[in-house]
């Protein structure tokens, strides 16, 4: 190549290799993506994406809704408006901004609960949550914690009965507020147990099983993983992990 035509090309190389930086910057400026993170209830929401450009439009649908509780919804520490959709449920729509958003949701329930016929008296098994210890159904080790109320209006029993495979069953027994137990049978309501045994297109584990029996005012009510909506598993390590905070 002549001196001449270098000299002719240069200018145009200088061009050239400007607007590739360019359209590379204004590229990845547009190709900027931001997650929603939901607070650790991702089977509760569907519609969600992987992530979204600021700007974008953004709906999501929250799905696990229980009878007798409120619900509200916060984008960033803030309030955020929602609808209702027969079919779909809770509808959020909110802008993505330009950065990362976490969107979390209250749910509280507004039906106190009240044991009906307790009246103080004793040995009213209240809460009863199990779960098997091996990975292999049927195994005879396992994990339960009951409740059960006392003569004390505000305070209830915690035994903790472990069984080792092969071994012999133990029991510790712990005194905790009566506190605890009403926020544990709120769970019970929020996460609809009552509603798990009559519903249609249940699923179950074919691994550990997990079960749960509660006093709902009138009558225990069991549930297990035997017989559960998609996400009942969760709930039901939900309530056993609260309720396991309490044993110390």
């Amino acid at each position: 190549m002549t001196k001449e035509k270098t000299k002719t090309m240069l200018p145009i190389i200088l061009i050239l290799s400007v607007l590739v930086i360019i359209l590379c910057l204004a590229g990845c400026s547009k190709g900027n993506r931001y997650k929603v993170d939901l607070d650790g209830s991702d089977f509760c929401y569907e519609g969600v994406k992987a992530s979204y450009r600021a700007g974008d439009d953004v709906t999501l649908y929250y799905t696990l809704i229980a009878t007798d509780t409120d619900y509200s919804f916060y984008l960033d520490g803030e309030p955020v408006n929602f609808d209702y959709d027969e079919k779909k449920g809770f509808v959020i729509r909110f802008t993505m901004p330009e950065h990362d958003v976490k969107l979390e949701c209250n749910a509280k329930a507004s039906m106190t609960y009240v044991p009906s016929g307790w009246n103080g008296e004793a040995d009213v098994m209240l809460l009863d949550c199990y779960r098997e210890t091996s990975a292999t159904a049927g195994t005879d080790a396992y994990h339960r914690l009951v409740i059960t109320t006392t003569d004390t209006p505000d305070q209830v029993r915690l035994d903790e009965y472990i069984k080792k495979e092969g071994g012999e069953e133990t029991c510790t027994t712990t005194y905790i507020p009566y506190w605890v137990a009403d926020d544990c049978l709120a769970l019970a309501l929020v996460y609809d147990f009552a509603g798990w045994n009559g519903m249609e297109n249940a699923v179950s584990t074919d691994g550990a099983k997990k079960a749960c029996s509660f006093w709902n005012g009138e009558e225990h009510i069991s549930v297990s993983t035997e017989h559960m909506p998609e996400w009942g598993e969760e709930n039901l390590d939900s309530l056993f992990d609260t309720l396991i905070n309490h044993v110390k």
